[in-house]
């Protein structure tokens, strides 16, 4: 599909009859009301005759009015019972006819390719085992073959950014024709990199068009680059763009890999907590000389703010959100251990674009003395804001090294860790973000079992600078709703509460919601999560208390405005090209659970309701809703070009509370 086709899509209503065209000149606002069905055929609707006499015109307007009437309660009726069924009241003229249960089948194909034969349906069904979690390694692996297949045919980096290798000893591809030979076909389009910085540094790697001159690989003003050009210095690499931060230099990780960091600092805190636990917890200072935790002032209230989100939470969905209003940002959860000790993909977590004006770096561990040091590298090699302590991941394979939500319950190592790393950090905050509980405590009768707010002054008095809470425990995951009652509870036991925000995360889909919580929930900010994945402009909504109803072309920008960062981010070379288009897909796979507002009938939307198969108001639309992992792959190749051969996707995050129509995994056909 070409990009010049969008317009064609965004304009052609659907095949049916009764979608009603989508207007792709603007945004829609849509007021508080709910919206109104469609009206009836004209020839069904009874009008005024201009020719009866008063009394008839009096019956027929009555008439009318009754019909209205009715019309009304059916659509409220419609409202109720979808409601309750957790069902998005979407309009009856956009779904679509239920499909009819095929009868004994001949054959059947399962989602791994294989058929099964007649008299398969008499053997005893599997137990359908509930989704939880993530998706395995295993279940991409086919995508890791063709990412190095893809790597395999690239030539040198250094020789493709200035035209020659300076590397001694290179091992890398050099061979120009053999390279220009195998060179996967160009996206026809200019390069976005090269529109972004001035030069692309991916070269003559590059998927895109726009700077390649006689084989040489040229800046926007057409002047070849070379080893001493300006460029070389300005934007060192691919992936290394001129306006992010806390990239980690070659000496530094050498450091980390080598253990030879000096992390004098934070073993000598470390040790003194050890010393206060060993003393039978007697001593009027836990830390003794080292020194007490020194609380710094961390401005959250009334901001807009994005949760930390593993895998989609990337830097470019962040620098999105941040085009749409996001104030407050977070990086992704990163293992503290795997940080020391210098892995490169785990040092990229902490990077920060220089349009996140407030940003914070999330860790996990369950070591007071790892998570120490981490503070104390972070404290001096990371540029950020404050650091967050994650005790709210439900994943087992945090709970076997004791951190994410079970730390929760190691009520002793979570005070360890949050005094020890307060005291270590000089310059940044420390926040803490968890769930209302780990596993609710059976021999609790009190908020059935739940115990966040026991924490919450313990917290204030061990040195954090903000709590953030979500109002969930970590053995619900997301199949029930969070409890804000509970979250109110829990800020009433603020003993500081002019100066220790607290921050609650749940359900939020709406402005409404976002200001009802500030409200009345006892919170300073409404941190949005899964809310943002769905629909980012979620903070264009709350900055300007209104409904959005964003119109497909509109959504498709957005897309393309990812697409953008993200060649930014990961570079424009096929390496970098398959690697957005992969955190591209994940994202698709969120973003279609929004529908759009003007198919619903009713405000405001809530994240619960699980629409039944719909059509949208343009083709568009319809394929930006759509639940099938194939039509995420048909938006990716609008923008990025064919998948390459022996693709597949498969979403990294199941849901147990999300089950739409089968997302199985799409594998590319070869050509």
């Amino acid at each position: 599909v070409s990009l010049a086709s969008i317009g064609a899509m965004e304009a052609q209503p659907d095949a049916s009859p009764v979608a009603a065209p989508c207007q792709d000149n603007g945004s829609h606002n849509t007021s508080e009301q709910a919206p109104t069905s469609a009206p009836d055929d004209p020839s069904k609707t009874l009008e005024v005759s201009r020719d009866a006499n008063p009394l008839q015109q009096e019956q027929q307007q009555q008439q009318q009015g009754k019909d209205d009437e009715d019309a009304e309660a059916a659509r409220k009726r419609r409202i109720e019972e979808a409601d309750a069924r957790g069902e998005a009241p979407i309009r009856p003229e956009f779904l679509l006819p239920a499909l009819k249960k095929r009868s004994a089948p001949e054959a059947d194909v399962s989602n791994d390719g294989s058929v099964q034969q007649d008299g398969a349906e008499n053997e005893p069904a599997k137990k359908k085992q509930r989704q939880r979690g993530m998706n395995k390694t295993k279940d991409r692996q086919a995508n890791t073959a063709a990412m190095k297949a893809v790597r395999a045919t690239q030539i040198c980096s250094r020789f493709a950014y200035v035209n020659v290798c300076t590397n001694v000893g290179c091992k890398q591809q050099h061979d120009l024709d053999k390279f220009m030979e195998s060179k996967p076909p160009v996206i026809g389009r200019k390069c976005p990199v090269l529109e972004s910085f001035g030069v692309c540094p991916a070269g003559l790697n590059c998927r895109f068009d726009g700077h390649l001159v006689d084989g040489k690989n040229v800046d926007k003003a057409g002047v070849v680059v070379t080893p001493d050009s300006e460029w070389a210095t300005k934007v060192v690499g691919v992936g290394q763009p001129v306006d992010e931060a806390n990239i980690s230099s070659f000496e530094i990780v050498g450091k980390l890999r080598s253990k030879v960091y000096d992390f004098s600092r934070s073993v000598a805190a470390a040790k003194a907590w050890h010393r206060y636990c060993s003393n039978g917890c007697m001593d009027e200072k836990p830390l003794g000389d080292v020194g007490e935790p020194e609380r710094k002032r961390l401005d959250l209230a009334g901001k807009r703010m994005l949760a930390p989100l593993t895998t989609v939470g990337n830097l470019p969905f962040r620098r999105l959100c941040v085009k749409l209003g996001c104030e407050v940002t977070v990086g992704e959860m990163a293992l503290a251990g795997t940080i020391i000790e210098g892995n490169h993909g785990e040092l990229a977590l902490l990077r920060r674009h220089a349009s996140e004006k407030c940003f914070g770096v999330q860790v996990a561990g369950g070591d007071v003395e790892v998570m120490t040091k981490l503070a104390q590298y972070v404290d001096e090699q990371v540029d950020c804001d404050f650091v967050d302590i994650n005790c709210g991941c439900p994943l087992d394979e945090l709970h076997r090294r004791g951190a994410g939500s079970r730390l929760m319950a190691r009520t002793k190592c979570m005070e360890g860790i949050v005094r020890c790393m307060s005291s270590t950090l000089r310059t940044k905050p420390l926040t803490l973000k968890m769930r209302t509980a780990d596993h609710e405590d059976k021999k609790m009768t009190e908020f059935q079992g739940r115990y966040a707010h026991k924490l919450v002054p313990q917290l204030e008095e061990w040195g954090v600078s903000a709590i953030t809470l979500h109002g969930r425990t970590a053995r619900q995951r997301y199949t029930k709703l969070a409890d804000w009652n509970y979250v109110n509870e829990c800020s009433k036991r603020r003993t500081q509460a002019s100066s220790i925000p607290l921050v609650a995360c749940g359900d939020v889909l709406s402005w409404e919601e976002e200001e009802e919580h500030r409200k009345f929930h006892g919170v300073d900010t409404v941190m949005i999560g899964r809310g943002a994945l769905m629909k980012p402009w979620i903070f264009t909504e709350v900055a300007d208390r209104r409904h959005w109803d964003i119109s497909a072309s509109e959504r498709f920008d957005l897309t393309r405005d990812f697409v953008h960062f993200g060649l930014d981010h990961w570079g424009a070379d096929a390496r970098g090209v398959e690697t957005t288009r992969r955190f591209l897909l994940e994202w698709l796979s969120f973003t279609c659970r929004y529908v759009p507002l003007g198919l619903l009938e009713v405000l405001p939307p809530k994240i619960n309701w699980r629409p039944r198969p719909f059509f949208g108001r343009s083709d568009l639309e319809t394929k930006l809703s759509s639940p099938l992992a194939k039509d995420w792959i048909d938006i990716s190749e609008m923008l990025l070009g064919k998948v390459p051969e022996g693709f597949s996707f498969t979403p990294k995050h199941k849901s147990a509370s999300y089950e739409p129509a089968p997302t199985t995994s799409v594998q590319a056909a070869p050509e």
